[in-house]
């Protein structure tokens, strides 16, 4: 009997196929997992708005545009960012060094996704002008297949990727829990550079977007943050 991921993923490859053929030569491209990490009960899950295209030079050329997109069963793999850091991705790096405080095996036991689109593209707009092209049944099924599934991944806190993948997922999931913003000064005012809330009783912590300037304050506080956050995942362990 197929199991939830794997039919999710089939029917993920069965969307991309007939997407890409009303798109035609402007492909939707699907790097080929959805979710990456531990899928089950994560310590961390870490959700962006969709997946960043890994050349944006490359978006133009269609043929490398379509050698890059995957379409396979579903797998289980390791967490991108384990690969990304080992490839040199100072974004990546930087996810080990604040939020897993430099102990890159925490990463083994965290996931990261996306929940508006897994399709990559060099930004949103890009994508979303893809998805316009769509009959307007396939964007609905879009939006059906891209749900966030919190009861069956079951995260132990989410981590938002920046304040417009925290502001979307709150108005996409977010209950009307009480939001508590932190703020420091960054070149003369203040800026947002933590909150948290909670949806369906999981902690949700938003960042500011770690490719952007922390100062070494505010680095020391979210450090902080998550020294607590790992302090209570390891004394509560499942």
């Amino acid at each position: 009997m197929m199991g939830y991921f794997e039919d999710k993923q089939r029917r993920i490859n069965e969307f991309v196929a007939r997407a890409n053929v009303v798109l035609g030569n402007d492909p939707l491209c699907y790097t080929g997992n959805f979710i990456s990490g531990q899928i089950q009960r994560p310590d961390l899950l870490f959700v962006s708005i969709n997946p960043g295209h890994s050349n944006r030079e490359d978006w133009g050329d269609i043929e490398a545009r379509r050698a890059q997109a995957v379409v396979q069963d579903f797998k289980a793999v390791p967490c991108k960012y384990i690969a990304d850091a080992a490839r040199g991705s100072r974004y990546a790096q930087r996810i080990i060094d604040v939020i897993c405080l430099g102990e890159s095996d925490r990463l083994n036991h965290c996931a990261e996704t996306s929940f508006v689109s897994y399709f990559a593209a060099p930004k949103e707009s890009v994508l979303q002008a893809q998805l316009a092209e769509l009959p307007e049944e396939m964007q609905r099924e879009h939006h059906a297949l891209t749900q966030l599934d919190i009861d069956r991944i079951e995260p132990k806190h989410i981590i938002c990727m920046g304040w417009r993948a925290f502001d979307r997922f709150l108005a996409q999931y977010g209950d009307g829990q009480e939001i508590t913003i932190k703020q420091l000064p960054l070149m003369g005012k203040m800026e947002s550079y933590y909150a948290y809330t909670e949806v369906a009783g999981i902690p949700v912590h938003g960042l500011r977007h770690l490719c952007t300037k922390l100062t070494l304050e505010m680095r020391a506080q979210l450090e902080q943050t998550f020294l607590q956050v790992w302090n209570q995942i390891e004394s509560s362990p499942d």
